[in-house]
């Protein structure tokens, strides 16, 4: 299993949840029953159809989404952008690390299930060809890309200077740190002003602990407002528990990590939504000698945004806040 360990103290808040790629904590992995692998390594094992079998986490957790996702039709105009070579094969050979829920994991049968399985079905859709994904080990990612062993991957890679330098990244959304409350939202939480006078829980070691949380104190008193009571635990399972039980008003984690777990224990937690710090850039991957496969994930990505079929997939999973309002190639600042 890769890295499943705190954000560390060198990394910054522009870092957020899906820019690290380093996954949520052992205790969200182990709320579901059988969603995360422990054997990636660098030779990937086939995995199949994601849409073989699985179509939602436990709990009704990106309910709709596979649907949403199944019922797109092909668009002419991104099929013209398609390489012959894949047109002929009729797939897509994709790769993914499937120990990040709510992004992409596995279900108890073993099938791929989570937010990228489903965009990466409606993208398959679109271009004419099936989605195929094989399992591997995030760090030799980029290069099985270069190497040509799979056309493309849907793995929460931020889009970075230096990645866009080796592999061709199309955006399809953003993350960052959001705010997760109690059910109903009792404080009426919707801006980090209303945080101000509150206290809030992180996890001890995590930027949001390290970073986010002094970056509201400061919002806080420039604003002339109370200050914040950090509250700083050591594993994620505590932070939950201090906003369930009161003792916080609100926790601050990846959005991913709020989106996956507000969904899963919606009688318990509520997500903040509107919500969302230092938001950056993730992107599908393909190989620079692919410039037209590129073109096509943006302009297939474009056409799902176009009909609604790409807001639906992020709601399903709690994910809205990451939208973009349109797709880039390599949108390196």
């Amino acid at each position: 299993m890769k890295k499943l360990a705190p954000k560390k103290t060198a990394e910054k808040i522009t870092a957020g949840s899906l820019v690290r790629r380093t996954a949520l904590t052992l205790t969200a992995l182990a709320l579901v029953a059988g969603t995360a692998a422990c054997t990636n390594t660098e030779t990937p094992t086939a995995a199949g159809n994601p849409g073989a079998s699985g179509t939602a986490a436990p709990g009704g957790v990106g309910a709709g989404g596979r649907a949403a996702a199944e019922a797109v039709q092909a668009d002419p105009a991104v099929e013209a952008l398609v390489p012959a070579a894949l047109k002929q094969k009729g797939a897509l050979s994709l790769v993914t690390d499937p120990t990040y829920a709510p992004i992409t994991f596995t279900d108890s049968s073993g099938a791929f299930v989570g937010l990228e399985p489903d965009l990466a079905v409606a993208v398959g859709k679109k271009m004419g060809l099936k989605a195929d994904f094989s399992k591997g080990d995030f760090n030799g990612i980029i290069a099985g890309i270069q190497a040509k062993r799979y056309d493309a991957s849907w793995a929460a890679f931020s889009i970075t200077a230096d990645r866009a330098a080796q592999v061709d990244m199309v955006s399809y959304m953003k993350g960052g740190t959001s705010v997760m409350v109690k059910k109903g939202n009792p404080s009426g939480v919707q801006k980090v002003e209303d945080l101000c006078g509150k206290t809030v829980a992180a996890q001890t070691g995590t930027t949001q602990a390290l970073s986010v949380l002094p970056a509201f104190q400061k919002q806080c008193a420039d604003a002339g407002k109370g200050q914040i009571t950090a509250l700083i635990l050591p594993q994620q399972d505590n932070v939950n528990q201090a906003v369930s039980t009161g003792r916080a008003q609100a926790m601050a984690a990846d959005n991913a990590l709020v989106a996956y777990y507000s969904q899963l224990q919606p009688d318990v937690f509520s997500a903040v939504d509107s919500i969302l710090v230092e938001p950056a850039l993730t992107g599908v991957i393909t190989n620079k000698a692919d410039a037209s496969l590129a073109r096509a994930f943006q302009k297939a990505l474009g056409s799902l945004m176009a009909d609604g079929t790409y807001q639906k997939i992020l709601s399903a999973w709690g994910m809205s806040a990451s939208a973009i309002p349109a797709s880039e190639i390599n949108p390196v600042k």
